[in-house]
Parts: structure tokens; C-alpha cells; sequence
């Protein structure tokens, strides 16, 4: 089912929107997801960093994203591409290219040159005219040349716009908050302690606590937090749990310390996020 329209089960949906009534909602990624702005701007969060989008900004999703639209401009728009595939997501899984994946693991979202936007926006246009013109087997053929070649094109303009010392494979301390990450979606649900995930990553709190700032602008249990915060939303638009439930999920034993934390940091309350989300 698609993200942007709901009605809409074709494995690749193609299309503009303004994200009304999707601001704070993670925009799901099964196989790769592609947005770019061609008006106005906004204020997005990848991995609970923030990033600016404006004009020609290029935002690539893939299945371990986690991005949301905070905020958007009076005249926001972008272009979408949601590719659902199987085929899809092999094909970023294999797609093997240390070059690629650092620049976007720096880079969530990045501006297109000005030369270059009136290219993307026309690759844009070209997927529109292939799901919009095939059949579904044709289609989904035309769509992973059209990806495969995209991601070709961005690996080769990273190679020459950058020195060559920029991509080298992630070092140890840049492969830290893919881990933490990981670890995160694995235990958030029981653990919430920093020196749980410091001694899971062989680390003392506090260097954790320094990478983290470092690397993604924010403190460990501040990351931790926004965890949290993600998975109560999840329960709270895509379930119908009660409250209470919610808390056993969580395995929070105090219902109303839960609701006073989801309060403080989303400036409303539990139900009132969800009615939000109706």
C-alpha cells in the first residue's frame, strides 16, 4: 500500500504532494523511496538529525530509513517515487558501492546542482510516464534500469566532486551509529539505559555519549528517547491499544510517568496524537 495514496497497491506509485496530514508520520521505505523537492522548503528528520529541503533537494529512503516532514513552507511540493519491488530492495541491498552509501549515510538529503535539477525533475517525469504507460512486467523492468541508473549517475558525480580520501570505507567510529541503531529496534521495547547500549557496543557511556554528539548532533539518551517517542507514535496511529497496553508493550509499570514523558515531548497527549492521526 502506498505511503502517499492509500488506494493506490501498484508496486511503483508515482506522484507530487504537499505532506498535509503526513508532517511527523515516517515515510515507510519497503524497497526505496525517492522525494524531490521542487518547491518551497521544509524542515525533515532523518534518524532523529534534522535536514534542510529546499528547492532541488534529493531525498533517497530505503528500507532502514527513518525519516519524517516536521515542517513545511506555505507553497511545500515534492515528487515521489515509491518502488515496492522485492526486486527493488534486492537490488539496494546488493547495490555494492562504499562511495554511495557514506555519501548518503552523511547525507540523507542533499541538493542536486543547478545544472542537474532540471535532470532529476525529468527522471521524475519519466518514471510517471512508465507506470502511467506498461504493463506491470515491463514496468517493473523499466523501473529498475531506471534506478540502477540513477544511483550510477550519483555514485559517479560523488566520485568527481569529492576527493578521494572521502571514500574510504567507514571507519569504526562512523559504523557506531548504524549500530547503536540496529541495537535500538532490537531492545528499545526493554532497555533504555545508556549503559546498556555503551556495554552492547564495547564502549564506555561516555564515548558513546561523544560519538553521538559528534556524529549526529545529539546525546545518547536524547537518541534513546526519540526511540521511544517513534514507537509510541507507531502504536499509537497504527494500532488501536489502548493507553495502558501501549504502557505493557513498552514495559513501562507506570502508566502516568509514560503519558507525562510522551506529553513533554510532543507538546500534547497521548489520544490527542491519535485522533490527530485518524
Amino acid at each position: 500500500m502506498s505511503f502517499f495514496s492509500p488506494n493506490n497497491a501498484s508496486p511503483t506509485v508515482c506522484g507530487t504532494t504537499d505532506f498535509s496530514g503526513l508532517l511527523h508520520m515516517v515515510v515507510p521505505a519497503s524497497g526505496c523511496t525517492l522525494l524531490l523537492c521542487t518547491e518551497g522548503c521544509a524542515i525533515g528528520s532523518s534518524h532523529f538529525r534534522p535536514v534542510a529541503i529546499r528547492r532541488g533537494t534529493l531525498v533517497p529512503l530505503f528500507a532502514f530509513s527513518r525519516f519524517t516532514i516536521e515542517r513545511t513552507s506555505s507553497r511545500f511540493s515534492c515528487r515521489f517515487v515509491e518502488m515496492s519491488d522485492p526486486a527493488i530492495a534486492d537490488f539496494t541491498v546488493n547495490f555494492n558501492s562504499p562511495v554511495f552509501w557514506d555519501f548518503l549515510y552523511r547525507h540523507p538529503a542533499f541538493t542536486i546542482e543547478k545544472p542537474a535539477q532540471r535532470l532529476a525533475e525529468e527522471w521524475f517525469g519519466r518514471m510517471e510516464w512508465i507506470v502511467r504507460t506498461f504493463d506491470s512486467e515491463i514496468c517493473q523492468q523499466m523501473v529498475y534500469s531506471e534506478l540502477h541508473n540513477l544511483f550510477i549517475a550519483i555514485e559517479q558525480r560523488i566520485a568527481q566532486l569529492f576527493p578521494p580520501e572521502v571514500h574510504d570505507e567507514k571507519s569504526a567510529v562512523w559504523s557506531i551509529p548504524d549500530r547503536l541503531n540496529a541495537l535500538l529496534d532490537q531492545h528499545i521495547h526493554h532497555e533504555r539505559s545508556v549503559k546498556f547500549y555503551a556495554s552492547e557496543l564495547c564502549l564506555s557511556p561516555d564515548y558513546l555519549n561523544k560519538v553521538c554528539h559528534r556524529l549526529m548532533k545529539t546525546s545518547t539518551k536524547a537518541l534513546i528517547n526519540d526511540t521511544v517517542i517513534y514507537e509510541l507514535k507507531r502504536y499509537l496511529a497504527e494500532t488501536d491499544l489502548t493507553v495502558e497496553e501501549i504502557a505493557a508493550r513498552m514495559n513501562y509499570d507506570n502508566v502516568s510517568y509514560l503519558c507525562r514523558f510522551f506529553r513533554n515531548a510532543t507538546g500534547q497527549s497521548m489520544m490527542e496524537f491519535r485522533r490527530k492521526q485518524r
